[in-house]
């Protein structure tokens, strides 16, 4: 009985051990979630209105139809809340996520994301756009953004998203017809290929709402703030980011351009009348003429406008001889979680490799109106092609407007695009806080003046920029 009862509490300390190193093991094991016959479960998690997230749905599906080893569990946020759920599961991350360019450099620097180099050829990403494929190199030993002998790729483009005006065709047909303008004299400033400088933008505005958003149709909705600056040959700080460059005339000059269409030419909303209806709703509402559009918009508005509109370069500067029209090009990245195991690093690699690259997949992409293809050749050819049957009068017809500002300028080519601001910096937070000082010091209106609100403004964004290049030791 005693032998017993000594081989009965062996067997429990025996068991108990046993449960506390699976347990250990559970929590250290980098092959945790591994199935031993080869299967594996990863977790995607993006962002998106519920049209992008249905589209993001069906590629997964048609993914696990192809590796039918790998179950892919997608997760969608809507935009607003992502990066703070993202954020409070910094500590177990989902293998496979989306990345924002303008939060890129602090996550990667903060080493969350991991570098995937290995896995690709260099004939691989070839196909595309080269500065989509840069914009997610990073070097761990200098800090520095971009590709070069000693920088690592943390992650894959999911696209670029030129950001350009667009006009409702409609409501400007209802607006020549109103006030008895001439139709082709209209027509004839709205070009594909040759953008209208600010004093053409403004002179068209004013012709098209002469009272000042009479029957609340605007002018224009708003007007994006990069835009602007681009568009006149201006930044927000010098090449590596150390030094604002906000109280320079042709920065300042911009803004004060923006606070201009509502306060002298009263072509578009109030400030507060901008926060009461963003430009998006009021452009889908109606209320504008003009207003701002990037591909991923073309799955939502295919479903849900009753209208027809097209899309144009943004203006520039045309008293500034070194100003061009330069739109914002917004990216995203396909990130591995630093903490993925082996095999399912391999799984979301792969996912990635196929959203991003994968031939069938994007022309799905761009059949589903989600975004310019990433391919250079399917995007310079399938794309714009008229007899395409996919896009076959699908809204807006003039899609080389986004083609040619992801390209960049030529002696040809008058439009171009360049990265947001923010993607240059540790944080985003300083954009945050210059747009609402703008508003605090009642810039939009007319409480003081750009150059005033931009020169008081400066020794804040110089301390912001100061410490970020501190949290990367520079």
């Amino acid at each position: 009985m005693k032998k017993f009862r000594l081989l009965l509490i062996l067997l429990v300390i025996s068991m108990t051990m046993s449960a506390f190193v699976a347990c250990g093991g559970e929590k250290n094991d980098p092959n945790e979630g591994d199935n031993p016959d080869g299967t594996v479960t990863i977790e995607f998690v993006g962002w998106g209105d519920a049209a992008e997230l249905a589209n993001y749905q069906e590629l997964v599906n048609l993914f696990m139809e192809e590796n039918p080893n790998i179950t892919v569990v997608y997760k969608g946020e809507s935009a607003t809340t992502y990066m703070t759920t993202l954020k409070n599961r910094a500590n177990n991350l989902p293998d496979l996520f989306y990345m924002p360019d303008y939060d890129f450099l602090e996550w990667v620097a903060n080493g969350t994301i991991k570098d995937i180099s290995s896995y690709f050829t260099a004939e691989e990403l070839s196909t595309l756009w080269p500065q989509a494929v840069d914009e997610y190199y990073f070097d761990p030993s200098t800090n520095k953004l971009g590709k070069s002998e000693t920088a690592g790729l943390y992650g894959l483009p999911k696209d670029l998203g030129p950001f350009t005006l667009v006009y409702n065709k409609t409501l400007l047909d209802k607006q020549i017809a109103k006030y008895g303008l001439n139709s082709e004299e209209i027509y004839a400033m709205l070009s594909a290929t040759d953008p209208m400088t600010w004093q053409e933008f403004r002179t068209l505005l004013k012709m098209i709402d002469p009272d000042g958003g009479a029957d609340n149709v605007y002018g224009i909705s708003h007007y994006e703030i990069e835009a602007a600056v681009y568009s006149n040959n201006a930044s927000f700080f010098n090449e590596d980011a150390s030094v604002q460059t906000i109280t320079d005339p042709n920065f300042y000059n911009a803004i004060q351009f923006i606070a201009d269409l509502h306060l002298v030419d009263n072509v578009m909303p109030s400030a507060a009348d901008q926060i009461s209806t963003n430009g998006y709703q009021r452009f889908k509402g109606q209320g504008c003429v003009f207003s701002f559009m990037g591909p991923w918009d073309c799955a939502e508005f295919w479903k849900t406008v009753n209208f027809d509109y097209d899309i144009l370069p943004v203006p520039y500067n045309g008293e500034n001889p070194e100003a061009e029209s330069t739109a914002w090009v917004g990216s995203m990245g396909y990130c591995v979680s630093a903490k993925a195991s082996k095999a399912k690093t391999e799984a979301a690699v792969k996912l990635a490799k196929f959203l991003c690259y994968n031939e069938g997949a994007q022309r799905k992409f761009y059949e589903l109106g989600q975004q310019v293809p990433n391919i250079m050749d399917m995007a310079n050819n399938d794309y714009l092609s008229e007899t395409n049957e996919l896009l076959a009068d699908k809204n807006p017809p003039s899609r080389s407007v986004w083609v040619d500002t992801i390209n960049g300028r030529s002696e040809t080519d008058l439009v171009g695009g360049k990265v947001r601001s923010r993607y240059y910096t540790y944080s985003s937070d300083w954009f945050d806080s210059f747009t609402e000082w703008l508003s605090t010091q009642k810039m939009w209106d007319g409480n003081v003046t750009a150059e005033q609100a931009c020169k008081s403004y400066a020794s804040t964004f110089q301390a912001f920029l100061d410490e970020m290049r501190a949290n990367l030791g520079g």
